[in-house]
């Protein structure tokens, strides 16, 4: 049993997001089938359209939930939505090279190519997400662990 602990404790941050970017891949699915196969609008239409929900969706779980990062100012917040939607603005562009080259060059299906791309582009927004989250939080560790050096 505490191995497991140890496990979950070491990885806490992975766990955290392996679940909450599921529940992202998921809303960028369901949205991209809505507009695409319900509504009938283009699949790269669709692809932006969803890709902005599920981003929005992820930043505010990602900084709540995942990371649980805390803004110590309406700037510092500012910077963290800002370096999270170019980081994520450079996963759209993944994202759509992905579509474009599974749909109008393999000719394959087009939810088959979002669920795969999903996991594709999941794997590097989690390298990018906790960079961004990450780094306060790092500080506030460093911090810690300095005090407690000197008050020992």
């Amino acid at each position: 049993m505490q191995q497991i602990k140890h496990i979950y404790w070491r990885y806490r941050y992975f766990w955290k997001y392996a679940i909450f970017g599921f529940l992202a891949a998921l809303v960028n699915v369901i949205a991209f089938w809505v507009l695409h196969s319900v509504m009938l609008e283009h699949y790269l239409f669709s692809n932006t359209i969803a890709w902005i929900l599920a981003t929005l969706f992820s930043f505010f779980t990602n900084k709540a939930v995942v990371f649980q990062s805390k803004s110590s100012s309406f700037w510092h917040w500012c910077r963290e939505f800002g370096i999270f939607m170019i980081t994520r603005g450079l996963s759209y562009f993944f994202d759509t090279f992905l579509m474009f080259v599974g749909i109008s060059i393999f000719m394959w299906a087009p939810m088959l190519v979002k669920i795969l791309d999903q996991v594709l582009v999941g794997i590097f927004n989690y390298g990018t997400s906790r960079l961004i989250f990450m780094e306060h939080n790092q500080k506030m560790l460093m911090r810690q662990q300095i005090l407690k050096r000197f008050n020992k």
